[in-house]
């Protein structure tokens, strides 16, 4: 980023969503699916950092976490960054700590080393995953020519179908997105909906 486009940044203060660890373009892409019809949305490949032309509301990315240093300017600068991790990194941990109280951490809570990173982070935490202790839980999966499952959270269940996948990794994407969308401030239900093109 040039001066001119951190500027235009600091001044515009979009949302980040920052994706990391396996996965994650698939999963920034149906994180931006979820929030496109009712945001503006910037998505960004892993290998490139944002051209600012533009300034979106939410600005989301996959990344591969080689720029640590700008994606720290990014969390540092935006109105409220949130950090998608669904895979463990070391990198993720040192991003986690950088994460204003304002801000959310979204971890995979199948991964061990990813639970443990909420304990160094004042930012809010949200959890993921096939397990019982997880925020967004999934259950009752079945597969036919499409995936359907349920999501539970905070005692609230709703179905989800991905219409055009049987591809099972796909549901722990689907799971980081319906998070996401919910720190947005978008239902259940919405995000169901989103998730049918997926």
């Amino acid at each position: 980023m040039n001066i001119f486009e951190k500027i235009k940044f600091i001044l515009g203060r979009p949302k980040v969503v920052i994706v990391a660890g396996g996965n994650s373009q698939v999963t920034a892409e149906i994180i931006s699916r979820v929030l496109e019809s009712h945001f503006k949305i910037g998505l960004h490949p892993p290998s490139t950092l944002p051209s600012f032309a533009w300034t979106p509301k939410i600005l989301v990315f996959g990344s591969d976490l080689e720029n640590l240093e700008k994606i720290k300017f990014l969390i540092g600068k935006s109105s409220l960054p949130v950090l998608v991790a669904t895979k463990y990194n070391e990198k993720i941990r040192e991003l986690a700590k950088v994460i204003p109280a304002q801000g959310f951490l979204v971890l995979n809570s199948g991964e061990k080393e990813l639970e443990e990173i909420k304990n160094g982070s004042t930012a809010h935490c949200l959890t993921f995953g096939f397990q019982e202790k997880a925020n967004f839980q999934a259950s009752d999966v079945k597969e036919n020519s499409r995936i359907n499952f349920k999501i539970s959270c905070d005692g609230k269940v709703v179905p989800v179908w991905l219409e055009k996948s049987t591809d099972k990794d796909k549901i722990s994407s689907a799971l980081a997105a319906a998070t996401v969308g919910t720190i947005f401030g978008l239902n259940l239900v919405e995000i169901s909906q989103s998730l049918k093109s997926s």
